[in-house]
């Protein structure tokens, strides 16, 4: 598929607003550890409506150009590549890393469930992967063939969202928090939904949605009410359909999975070796925490695409991908 100047601007959006999250740390025991309250913590808490819908809204609108049409089992492999296996490799590294690792945040409690219980930021991988299994079963019924068929599971997707939570082993939770912005990003392309009333009706309800969340927050938690989602899947169709584009952050999109994958390797290493050096101040860690999230992953995955083994077993990629190494989709 030839690349997208707007869709890889929001890329590139989510890109950082993830490594943001990993740098400050949304409580005060990781990151930055940033006292409770302080205005860092309290927007980066803010930014978890927007940040993985928006990943997972890009993931459904760029699947809809290259859609399943058949042949589940090269479907489904095509996935275990392109997800699981970096899964296995780099979450199981990533694990390793932590655990001997002084100054990490975390750590694996029971090895012996590793990737069963998520690890870290990579339950968006299994996760996926199970939305991948569930829109594939759809598609063979052609429940999402029509918008009246499609507006059906979206609201029995939106009903599991707010009312199912499954036990949390395989990125299962995931996956049902996942699957309302997957399937609105599906069909915001394949039916082509834009223009003026439809931006027009995005931002009513993000309004209404978000003064729902700041008046009543303990109705509106991020993973398990409509408020949360009418966030998410409207902030994702306004980004995406504002027609906006940034070349800079572009480029940075073109390189989303990437970086989603090893932005967490640099960003530790940034807070640690800096807070050897007796650098404290927090702006100054964040500033080079963000920096080295974006650019290591980006000159790493320049590195691996040299060679064929490595772009398979790290990046999931057959073939080495000059331009960028695109988000799962």
């Amino acid at each position: 598929m030839k690349r997208n100047l707007e869709v890889d601007t929001v890329r590139g959006i989510a890109c950082v607003l993830l490594v943001l999250f990993h740098v400050v740390g949304d409580t005060p025991a990781v990151g930055l550890r940033i006292p409770e309250g302080h205005w860092l913590q309290v927007f980066n808490e803010a930014l978890a409506y927007i940040r993985m819908p928006l990943f997972s809204f890009i993931s459904g609108y760029v699947y809809a150009f290259r859609p399943y049409q058949g042949n589940a089992g090269g479907f489904i492999k095509g996935k275990v590549r392109r997800l699981l296996l970096p899964l296995i490799t780099v979450g199981t590294l990533f694990a390793v890393v932590q655990a001997v690792t002084p100054g990490a945040n975390m750590a694996v409690e029971h090895w012996w469930l590793l990737h069963i219980v998520p690890v870290g930021h990579f339950w968006f991988l299994e996760a996926l992967f199970i939305v991948f299994l569930v829109v594939v079963l759809l598609e063979h019924f052609k429940a999402l063939s029509t918008p009246a068929g499609f507006a059906v599971v979206w609201l029995l997707s939106a009903v599991l969202f707010d009312y199912f939570s499954p036990p949390n082993y395989f990125g299962a939770q995931g996956a049902v928090y996942l699957l309302p912005f997957f399937l609105a990003g599906l069909a915001c392309k394949r039916f082509e939904i834009n223009g003026p009333v439809a931006r027009g009706a995005a931002a009513v309800a993000f309004i209404c949605a978000a003064t729902v969340a700041m008046l009543f927050p303990q109705f509106s938690e991020q993973g398990s009410s409509i408020a949360a989602m009418g966030l998410g899947v409207c902030s994702a169709f306004l980004l995406l359909r504002s027609g906006w584009s940034s070349r800079h952050l572009a480029y940075v999109g073109s390189w989303s999975f990437a970086i989603y994958l090893l932005h967490v390797f640099f960003t530790a290493a940034s807070r640690i070796v800096l807070r050897k050096l007796g650098v404290t101040d927090i702006y100054v860690l964040m500033a080079s925490g963000l920096a080295a999230g974006l650019i290591g992953p980006i000159v790493s995955a320049l590195v691996i695409s040299r060679h064929a083994g490595l772009n398979l077993w790290l990046l999931g990629v057959t073939a080495p991908k000059p331009k960028g190494v695109a988000a799962p989709a």
